[in-house]
This record gives C-alpha cells, structure tokens and sequence, in this order.
C-alpha cells in the first residue's frame, strides 16, 4: 500500500479552485520560519481602504506581516512566490492566528497554531479545522515600491469561498450526521458545482458545531460560538439539515434512510455518524451526576455540577479526561478537588507514552490536579446522585460530580449488518472513503488504509473529520481523490499546547529531544526503527515542519534521531532539499486539474 501511494502524498490535494478548472503547477518547496518583524512602510488612510507601499525587497518564498491599519491586529501578510506578490489577510480565520509566524510551503502558508494551510494565491483553505479561507488584496509593483490596497471591510473578516446553490439536478446526496466532516462533505460538494439535493440528518437539535472548545474552554463556551454556519447559510445554499431527527436504519440495497414512517431516497450516502461517549459498565454508572462529555447539552451539565461540586472524579486520563480537568480546575481553583482516575502508570500513556505522559501529569499536580493510577474503578457509589468512586485497589473517593473521560464507541450499528466493520470499529473503506457501492464514510466512524502502512486505521481528530468529509464529497461527485494526508491535532491544557503530527499506533520507542520538565520539547515516536509520528510543546512551527517530512517520506531513523546524529533543523533543511510537487497521479486527476 505505502509502494501505491507513496507518489501520492507529497502535497496535499488542494481544497479549491473546484469549479473552475486550472492545470497543476509545480511549486518547488520554500519552507521559512519568520520572526514577527513589522517593516518600514507609508500607509494613506482612505474613506475605505488602507493604502499601503512597501520596499519592493522581498526574496522569492519570503512573507512578511505589513501594519495597515491602527489595531495590532489590523495586519496584512505580502508574500513572493514564483516571482509573484501576493497578498492576503494575515490572521486565522480559525482562532486569530498571526499567519507570519507559521511557514511559507510551495504557495501554501501554514499556520503555526492548527495546521491550517492556505494558498496565498488565492486564499483558499487546505488543510485543518478549516470551513472558511483569507481575504486576498491587490498589490501593483511600481517604482521600487509595492502598493497594497487593503478595504477596510475585509481586513480580518473570514471569507466563504464561492460556492453553487440547488438547482435541477435530480441527484440527492444524504449525509447521516451532522458534525464537522458531513458539513465539510455538504459545502465541498456546492463549491464544487454540485446542484442536486443535500440533506443532512442529525439527531442532535441544533446546527453542525464544533464541538473541540467544549473540553478545552469548559465555562467560556456558549453554543451559538461553536455553530460553524448561521441558519441563513444553509438556506441560501440549499443545505436541508434535519435536525432532532433519528435515522431508525439504512437499507443498502435499496438505497433509503428510514426515518420514522419515511424512506428518505438517496443517489449517494455518507456515512458520518460519529460516535458515542462510552459510558463503562459499572454499578452505578448511571446515577445522577455522573455525565459524559460529547453534546453541548452534556457540557451545560457539565460546568452547572461543577459549580457546586466539592469533590470531582475524572474517570480517564486521555484527552477529554484530562482537558476537562485543567478548564475546571483552572476556572474553579480551591473550591474544587479533582483526582483523575486511570488504569494505565501515566495519563496519555497509550498515545503519547510514557516520557510525554508522566511531563503532563507533573504539569497537572503543579495546579493542583490529584491523580490515582494503576487503578481501576469497581464501582461508582450512592444513593439516587453519585457520592462515591470505589477503586479496585480498595481506596474509595468522595465526588459530587463523575466526568467520564472513556472513549467513544463509533456509531456503526446502522449498517453493521450490511457493511465490514473493522476491529477498531470503524465502518471499512478504500483509501478512497468508499465503504460499498454508492456509500461513503468519513470521520471517527471511518476505518481507512493508511497510506505509510496500508494498515486500517481511524482517526478521531477535528482536522482529519473536515479533511475526510472534502475527500468523500469529492469521491462522491466522482473525482477520484485518494486521502493521503499526514493526520495533526492539537490539546491544550493550562494554557499549553501539545500539537501531534502523523500516526502512531504500535509505536515501540520514544525518542525526546527537549525538556520534558519545562514541556519544552519535541518527541519522535518510531515503530521498528521508523519514525512515523510526533509531538511537541514550546517548540515553534515543529509539527509543521515534521508532518511535511513525514508527507515526503524524509524523516530520519529512530537511530539517527537518538544518537543526535539529526536535528529538528536538519530536517528543516532536508524538506527544503526536496522541494514539493503535485504526486497525484495515482488519484487519476489532481484536484487542481479537475
């Protein structure tokens, strides 16, 4: 599998332009860590619109932040690529970002924080939690200077990329599920010129949100931020999204979603269900007070307990489990005891390790955090509400309130009977999110092959749920688009992020160039002598850097990286040696040349 897709995979598939039609360009790779310089320039302060001229100085793959307006924030990024200037809104559209502290790749500038990825051509998104791209500027090159020209209204606001309405295409396209990547499947397919029907089934009651800030930023959240689109947007694209709706099952066969007494009809399905919170099967599991955390509805739960909880139980010491803990610890301080609850000798200790893990946990028991590991939990206690966590290793805890950090079961009993399901859960596809004849699954519910092994592997990160739900969009439409891309996520806690590139499931050896005492590092998991992941905290741009090696397939030995032989900045250096091209000839057709 890694022989047929290697070719594949070393630059990503570009999100647009879809609709109209460009030839493949070769870009060679120019991949530049930027200080946060502002440059010497002349701004005229127009009725509606900055002017703005600068030294026409820059070398080719160079990018620079440019001061327009009077707010810090009120900045533009001009960038030289193949003897172009460019130029585009420098903030993420994701969180605010300032993009000239990422990386300039090829034509792509990547932002330091989640990956995202945009062409500074035209603006377009790429990669990561991405549903909207940068606004682009006209410059004119003239006298030794360069003239922006920048209105005022789109400074920093977000730009939609164009897309189609419904029209009478009688194709009807159904996604079942309405997170991030049935919404990135729904708005690829319209900017793609797709004008048949779309309709999106979700059993939640409201719009698709995001739903990563819940753990992260527990009393800061409000759900009408987390709505990736307004009402109006579905509206005026001819989106149907069906919400407090319960698909009661799928006939493959005959192609319908049953939905109550109705046969919904479909040409095409998306399988994006998701999953479910694990709930363990203990006594007392489902006392009062005791919750998981997956829909909005539990987080509101949630933090209303945790404002008058004296004693707090986490049960899971993985993500969820340990993000929830720093936004509540970090919120409530001392009126709040929280003691995290695992089985495994450190948090985080199956995906990051123990190295990694064992620095987390240490930066947890700095702000107060109590762990009990090694043990199990034989029972949660009391009597109508929670009251107690009875532990396997005898020791009984106090909680008023139980957060169970245990995982998610993917949503596949819909069609496990009619479709292969994968040991991990997941519902089976080809490397091109084909799961059956006219059905498509992306997200946590897909089990794909793996481009670097060919192993099944799924993924329940944000970035690749919006990236697998463009690839199947664009599968359905019939343009052959392999997923070939490096998976990224992030974490944040106590103010810190750890940010992960690739995949490292049956790693066997931890190699940490860093200290892990000050979460100052970057750790390279390797599985047989190959690094084939990574992650880092405090080290700028790292996992930028990496997963582009990994995309290459450039990264060092495990040995080489153990014996000091290879520095982060080598493989900087290695990237920069390899250029980047459009290795898409597997897919049938690039993207760019649909």
């Amino acid at each position: 599998m890694r022989k047929i897709f290697s070719s594949a995979i070393a630059l990503t598939l570009r999100r647009t332009p879809l609709v109209v039609p460009q030839r493949t360009q070769r870009l060679a790779v120019t991949l530049i860590s930027l200080p946060l310089i502002r440059y010497g320039f002349q701004t005229l302060n127009l009725n509606d619109a900055y002017e703005v001229s600068i030294e026409d100085n820059l070398n080719e793959g160079e990018m620079r932040e440019v001061q327009v307006g009077p707010k810090k924030e009120d900045a533009v990024l001009v960038c030289k690529v193949d003897g172009q200037i460019y130029c585009v809104s420098n903030s993420c559209p994701h969180v605010g970002a300032p993009l000239s502290a990422g990386f300039l790749v090829g034509d792509k500038v990547k932002c330091p924080f989640h990956n995202a990825s945009f062409s500074v051509k035209d603006g377009v998104h790429d990669e990561g939690p991405m549903f909207r791209g940068l606004q682009t500027f006209p410059v004119k090159q003239e006298n030794g200077q360069i003239v922006i020209r920048v209105e005022k209204q789109l400074l920093n606001a977000p730009r939609t990329l164009n897309m189609v309405t419904k029209g009478d295409d009688p194709t009807h396209v159904v996604i079942v599920g309405g997170g991030v990547s049935g919404q990135s499947a729904a708005e690829t397919l319209r900017q793609a010129g797709f004008r048949g029907k779309i309709t999106i089934i979700t059993a939640e009651d409201s719009l698709p949100y995001d739903r990563t800030p819940m753990s992260k930023m527990t009393f800061l959240v409000k759900q009408q931020g987390l709505q990736i689109r307004p009402k109006q947007f579905y509206e005026q694209y001819g989106i149907d999204v069906l919400t407090n709706t319960t698909v009661e099952s799928i006939d493959i066969n005959n192609q319908d979603v049953v939905v109550g007494k109705e046969k919904i009809h479909y040409d095409k399905l998306l399988l994006a269900t998701g999953g479910t919170a694990r709930r363990p099967q203990l006594d007392g599991v489902n006392l009062a007070n005791v919750h998981t955390l997956r829909q909005f509805n539990d987080l509101q739960s949630i933090r209303d307990k945790a404002k008058t909880a004296k004693n707090i139980v986490v049960v899971g010491a993985s993500f969820i489990g340990m993000e929830t803990a720093s936004a509540i610890k970090k919120e409530l301080k001392d009126q709040v005891n929280i003691t995290v609850v695992d089985s495994t000798t450190v948090p985080f200790e199956r995906v990051l390790g123990k190295e990694v893990g064992g620095s987390l946990q240490k930066l947890h028991e700095a702000n107060g955090v109590e762990f009990e590991l090694n043990a199990g939990v034989k029972r949660i206690g009391g009597v109508g509400q929670v009251q107690r966590v009875d532990l396997l290793n005898g020791k009984s805890l106090q909680a008023d309130l139980v957060i169970l950090g245990t995982g998610i079961q993917p949503n596949n009993k819909l069609v496990k009977d009619q479709l292969k399901i994968s040991p991990n859960g997941g519902i089976e596809t080809d490397v091109f999110l084909k799961a059956a004849k006219n059905v498509y699954a992306s997200g946590d519910i897909s089990s794909y092959p793996y481009w670097v092994t060919g192993e099944h592997v799924r993924i329940e990160h944000q970035n690749e749920a919006v990236r697998q739900g463009y690839v199947a969009a664009l599968n359905i439409l019939g343009r052959p688009t392999p997923l070939t891309d490096v998976p990224f996520f992030w974490t944040r806690q106590w103010d810190r992020t750890l940010a992960y590139s690739g995949v490292g499931q049956g790693f066997d050896e931890v190699i940490v160039d860093g200290d892990l005492s000050q979460q100052k590092f970057v750790a390279y998991y390797a599985r047989k002598g190959r690094v084939v992941a990574s992650a880092s905290m405090n080290t700028p741009n790292a996992q930028m850097i990496i997963s582009e090696a990994l995309r290459l397939n450039v990264m060092p030995s495990a040995e080489e990286l153990k014996e000091k032989k290879v520095s982060l900045d080598d493989i900087k250096k290695t990237v920069l040696s390899k250029g980047s091209s459009c290795h898409c000839k597997r897919a049938g057709q690039c993207q760019a040349q649909l």
